[in-house]
């Protein structure tokens, strides 16, 4: 009876020496815990550095804006989408605010606690800062376009479908990834003139840009021309922001990580679907939604 306790003592000594120094079944926070990504540095820089999964810069994008129909004047010179017009409003926007989209929401409470919906969808104002040619072309497009569209002269405005642009394009590049280099003419003059072997296989293995994603905003207007200030301190560029407001955007990004099914579902259904005239709500791309 003397010796139990020494013994149980001496079991559970071992026990503990054990446990310090093989280890002891592990404190499980989650059942699921196992299915947790390790935190693998190596893993991180592999997939870092593949072409689709490398990060994306914010200075290499294109605009193009969309004539509306109260400037397509005779003249042409405000069609949007040519000549040096189309380079103003690309070349000389020094930067771009991105729409965004918010879900709206209702609420249902009816014991404990409550639950929100979805009921629709609601868009953001976009953005656009102009850098000004001496000319002061760009203000100039802008200034038209709002006096035809809200003329203070008479204080009439004019019909909705006339003064929106029907589309507004926002182009995504990234560097390298696009066709290469020697396919383009201008970069073969360069290799015929380039006479260093080395710089030539450079040349010749390089990659033009290539553009990743696009977003296409629907029906936009400008609704605010920003002010600009003058001064007599060091020279400096002069630029404007312009605010446009428009009806609603559609992000459309490579076909590899697209789905068709969910693409087509996304556009608009076709006229009859909501009137409930016959079966148009059954036939279609939209039979499934």
């Amino acid at each position: 009876m003397v010796l139990g306790p020494i013994f149980t003592g001496i079991a559970d000594f071992v026990k503990d020496v054990i446990n310090l120094t093989v280890g002891s079944v592990p404190d499980e926070v989650n059942p699921a815990q196992g299915n947790a990504r390790y935190n693998s540095l190596q893993e991180f820089q592999s997939f870092m550095r593949q072409d689709d999964n490398h990060p994306s810069y914010t200075n290499l994008y294109t605009v193009q804006f969309a004539t509306p129909n109260i400037m397509r004047l005779n003249n042409g010179r405000f069609f949007l989408e040519k000549n040096e017009t189309s380079k103003l409003l690309d070349f000389y926007c020094n930067s771009v605010s991105l729409p965004s989209k918010q879900i709206t929401s209702g609420q249902v409470v009816n014991v404990g606690s409550g639950f929100k919906y979805a009921t629709g969808s609601a868009f953001s104002q976009t953005q656009m800062t102009f850098m000004m040619p001496r000319s002061q072309r760009t203000r100039t497009i802008f200034e038209r376009w709002m006096s035809l569209m809200a003329n203070d002269a008479n204080q009439y405005t004019d019909y909705y479908n006339d003064y929106c642009s029907p589309t507004v394009r926002i182009f995504k590049w990234e560097r390298g990834g696009g066709n290469y280099a020697s396919y383009d003419d201008a970069m073969r003059r360069a290799l015929a003139e380039n006479d260093q072997q080395a710089a030539l296989k450079m040349w010749q293995n390089a990659r033009l840009n290539k553009i990743t994603a696009m977003w296409e905003l629907r029906n936009v207007f400008p609704y605010n021309i920003g002010s600009a200030q003058l001064n007599n301190n060091a020279s400096s560029l002069m630029t404007i922001g312009v605010s446009f407001y428009f009806e609603r955007y559609r992000f459309y990004a490579s076909p590899r990580f697209e789905d068709d099914d969910m693409v087509t579902k996304i556009q608009l259904p076709s006229k009859a679907y909501w009137d409930g005239r016959g079966d148009a709500h059954t036939k279609g791309s939209w039979a499934n939604v």
